[in-house]
């Protein structure tokens, strides 16, 4: 891709995706062998975590880490978009798409717990081009509820595109 283009798709998106819902959602059944696994991972020895299922274990905080990249990578790569009259997809090669980063704020969510059915969706926050090397950055505003409509965890994920995948 040559550079005038990736610059001209690098404008066009800081331009139109800034609060932008993502369209679709992501359903993810949270099983008692993967939130304990997971905990496992960390070394989390905590009944609270990884004890037996009738006891009613609850996931870790960074079981969130098990769904919410998986997740945005499913939404980002079914995203169209129309730029200059024409449907592209959001990601021109998935391949150049990375995990920049991510934060969690748990306020007002309530516990995941084994058989929830979690639903992400996401909205695009601010979204930036580190000109040097031509890199798009993206935060993802991302919503994470249960089955009963509670929430059980807001992340903000960044995802950095390097040059020819947006």
């Amino acid at each position: 891709m040559e550079p005038e283009e990736i610059k001209k798709n690098a404008e066009f998106l800081i331009n139109n995706l800034s609060g932008m819902e993502i369209p679709g959602k992501v359903n993810i059944k949270v099983r008692y062998k993967n939130l304990v696994n997971f905990a496992k991972i960390y070394g989390i020895t905590d009944p609270k975590y990884v004890g037996p299922e009738e006891e009613g274990i609850v996931a870790c905080h960074a079981f969130a880490n098990h769904f919410t990249v998986k997740a945005l990578y499913k939404l980002l790569l079914g995203m169209k978009l129309v730029q200059d009259g024409k449907e592209r997809p959001f990601l021109i090669n998935p391949g150049k798409l990375l995990h920049a980063g991510q934060k969690y704020n748990w306020e007002g969510c309530v516990d995941v717990k084994p058989g929830d059915v979690l639903t992400i969706t996401a909205k695009w926050g601010k979204v930036w081009l580190v000109e040097k090397n031509m890199i798009l950055f993206a935060e993802l505003l991302v919503t994470v509820k249960n089955q009963n409509d509670e929430m059980v965890c807001k992340p903000t994920v960044t995802a950095a595109v390097r040059p020819g995948g947006y």
